[in-house]
């Protein structure tokens, strides 16, 4: 069996490597990846039936507009089969059915006028200037074995015996050559290292890197053992004749200084060295290497083994936070062939992407984000789990030394669609009719970042796609689900400003999840941050539901920080509560109000007790107590009051004064008495002046729109309890209003429900 036609033996291996760089000059560009002539049972199409079909894939760092391409199986005919107006971003891939249906309406699933020939033949791509760009020369071809490129090779071709229209061509199995075994794992050493590779197939020809770049044919071949002298990643991929390039591999060995084996933490830490090459800024990414250490009988050192370890693809991250001293980063976990990677990390589920937060002198106290978040999910609604870590970050060649410390990070998981984030079904490309089409969709209000126009946008600021991100939601064979997402929100609109808005059915309430939305609200209230609603304020609409509020994101300027929009928790608007799309319509509903106190005096007797607000901060402040000062060290930290103890007491008054504040605008739930000597007997209390409704029938006391229920009764003595009733109590006391924050007022406390024993 010949399946690698460019290397027919290692006898001419270097003409192989000649052949091999002159045909990856053509790949920089949209080239056939792989197809399959004889499909009997794998991929259908758009009507249920198979055929056999062609893969394109992007291998440039562009989207070119396919509109004018061709594909053809006649070489005397280049022109044969003009492709659809399809655009295919960087690192993608393209199916077209060769069903011979000649269909391009339909841009997620184009079908050309042409079959593949089982028996063998030709096939080419050609551009708009008619030249062939990417072709197979062809043999027979079995049942649903496909022929395709070789992944970091596509120079290299044969029978695949795994098809994967859509997606990366395999890189294992009974075709491919053995993966390289490394004698040392990744890990940080202070001398030298040497380093052996070996191979389950002896006949195999080693080739290696030591510069980060993938082996390829050119590469230089092991011979014997590598010694290390300093922080360097080894890549190695095995070559067998008549066989594809095995799976490459990679380890990474970090060399310490000495002053760097000092250090110990009591928290995790996480090193980022970009091994010399590109720093990454705000707009550009650039790879590095993670190693996670982790505590050993209650002590972290760099020298612990690394109990996670991997490439990533790293920016600065942030709007205004990413010219803060201290950066913040986002990452991504990425395998041999820059393809996101899924990792568990500190107990958190697996995922490739990841946020590290830099605290920031807005946040003295450090612990805001980790604060909320809890929060958050302690009220039963997602939002992204948090760790502390302290960081370690080497921009240049050379031993990691202790002056590469960075201080303390946040690693939160990233704001994204997926079961262990924000989990709802994900929107795949041919998702184009309803009930598919109509989610999921994630966005969020914020600053138009470089090239985005937002799916709406007034000056600066607008409704940003997060997932699909906006370069993809324009794609145009993806123009269903941008419509439909324009027309909901639309829809929407029209509804909040309808006469008839309030309306259950034709209102407001058939477009969004308003439990979601005041459980979102109450939280970033409590908080008072000052970009609340205006700036990284998240949403999403799953598939056939409404919009849903969250996750949150985003607090160093909340919670009594430094900013001073915040400074005083005894005011409603420390941030634009009450402003923001879609928010000031709604605050004019009073039973949209009236559920908002009613969840807020809820949450206050447990997630947003004092007491259970004062627990956590005490909880977070003790995960940090002995990485706190090297923060402040590190990045000048000037506590209010002096220490990092006068913060943490700030914090907590600033709290005590915001609920009390909020308490004291609102009427006060009726206090309930049972008496031990009859405990059928119900007696309920309120403050002067006020009154006390009630029902006995599990209904509201408190009519829609503000009123009494017609079959409410006042209370006046004390209630006998019947074994089948439920009381539900209101007190109505108009005396308390709400001034300076929402447009509307309730007289009305929140309810209480009492049950027979």
């Amino acid at each position: 069996m010949n399946i690698l036609r460019p290397i027919l033996c290692w006898a001419i291996a270097l003409l192989a490597v000649n052949q091999t760089a002159a045909a990856a000059d053509h790949f920089a560009s949209v080239y056939l990846n792989e197809f399959l002539a004889e499909n009997t049972r794998g991929l259908k199409d758009d009507d249920g039936e198979r055929s056999g079909w062609i893969e394109l894939y992007n291998g440039s760092g562009f989207s070119i507009y396919l509109a004018g391409w061709f594909l053809t199986d006649t070489p005397t005919n280049l022109t044969k089969w003009r492709l659809p107006g399809v655009t295919l971003l960087p690192d993608k891939h393209l199916v077209v059915h060769a069903s011979g249906k000649n269909r391009i309406t339909n841009l997620a699933h184009p079908h050309a006028s042409f079959r593949l020939n089982p028996s063998g033949g030709y096939l080419a791509l050609v551009n708009r200037s008619t030249n062939v760009v990417s072709e197979f020369h062809y043999g027979t071809q079995k049942a649903d074995v496909s022929f395709g490129r070789v992944r970091g090779e596509p120079s290299l071709t044969g029978a695949l015996r795994k098809p994967t229209p859509g997606k990366p061509n395999p890189l294992t199995g009974a075709e491919f050559s053995p993966s390289v075994t490394f004698s040392a794992a990744s890990r940080t050493y202070l001398d030298s290292i040497r380093v052996q590779l070996s191979c389950a197939d002896t006949n195999a020809v080693i080739r290696f890197t030591l510069d980060g770049a993938l082996p390829n044919l050119r590469s230089p071949i092991y011979r014997e053992a590598i010694t290390i002298t300093n922080s360097v990643t080894l890549r190695a991929r095995a070559y067998v004749t008549d066989r594809f390039p095995g799976p490459p591999g990679s380890e990474t060995y970090l060399r310490l200084h000495t002053n760097a084996t000092e250090f110990t933490s009591s928290l995790p830490v996480l090193i980022l060295d970009t091994l010399g090459t590109d720093v990454a800024t705000s707009s550009q990414a650039s790879l590095a290497y993670v190693t996670l250490h982790q505590p050993i009988d209650g002590r972290t050192t760099l020298t612990n083994p690394p109990t996670l370890k991997t490439r990533v693809s790293q920016r600065i991250r942030g709007s205004t936070s990413s010219g803060m001293p201290q950066p913040g980063f986002a990452m991504e976990f990425i395998d041999e062939f820059n393809q996101e990677r899924d990792l568990p990390l500190l107990g958190l589920p697996a995922d490739s992407d990841w946020i590290l937060y830099a605290p920031n002198a807005y946040d003295p106290v450090l612990i805001h984000n980790p604060f909320v978040h809890q929060l958050s999910r302690d009220m039963g609604r997602y939002s992204p789990r948090t760790r502390f870590v302290e960081m370690f970050i080497v921009r240049s060649a050379g031993p990691i030394r202790l002056s590469h410390y960075a201080g303390l990070y946040v690693l939160e998981e990233k704001i994204k669609i997926g079961k262990n984030r924000v989990n709802i079904d994900r929107l795949d490309a041919d998702d184009l009719k309803p009930p598919d089409v109509t989610g999921g969709y994630l966005l969020k209000v914020d600053r138009l970042g470089p090239g985005e126009s937002g799916l709406f946008s007034h000056g600066e600021r607008g409704i940003i796609h997060v997932e699909p991100r906006e370069q993809v939601i324009s794609l145009p064979q993806r123009a269903p689900q941008l419509r439909y997402l324009l027309n909901y929100f639309e829809e929407f609109e029209r509804a909040l400003d309808s006469d008839d808005w309030k309306d259950p059915v034709r209102g407001y309430h058939a477009y969004l999840d308003v439990d979601a939305a005041i459980d979102f609200h109450v939280l970033e209230v409590l908080s008072g941050n000052v970009d609340a609603l205006v700036l990284s304020t998240y949403f999403h609409k799953p598939r056939n539901g409404k919009i849903t509020f969250g996750p949150h994101w985003d607090f160093d300027r909340a919670l009594g920080s430094t900013d001073g929009r915040d400074e005083d928790p005894r005011v409603w608007n420390t941030g634009p509560f009450f402003g923001g799309p879609w928010w000031p319509r709604l605050f004019t509903d009073s039973d949209f109000w009236q559920r908002w106190v009613d969840r807020w005096q809820e949450l206050r007797r447990d997630h947003f007790a004092v007491t259970n607000l004062n627990r956590l901060i005490d909880q977070l402040a003790a995960e940090i107590k002995e990485a706190q000062p090297r923060q402040y060290r590190r990045w000048d930290f000037q506590p209010r009051g002096g220490s990092y103890q006068s913060e943490i007491a700030l914090m907590k008054e600033w709290l005590s004064n915001r609920v009390d504040f909020i308490d004291s605008q609102l009427a006060e739930p009726p206090a309930l008495k049972m008496d031990s000597k009859t405990p059928r007997t119900l007696t309920l209390t309120a403050p002067t002046n006020a009154t006390i409704y009630f029902t006995l029938d599990r209904s509201d006391p408190r009519a829609s729109g503000g009123g009494a229920a017609t079959n409410a009764l006042i209370y006046q003595h004390p209630i006998s309890l019947t074994n089948e009733g439920i009381v539900i109590a209101r007190v109505r006391n108009p005396q308390r209003r709400q001034r300076g924050g929402p447009p509307l007022t309730t007289p009305w406390s929140s309810p209480i429900r009492i049950a027979p024993k």
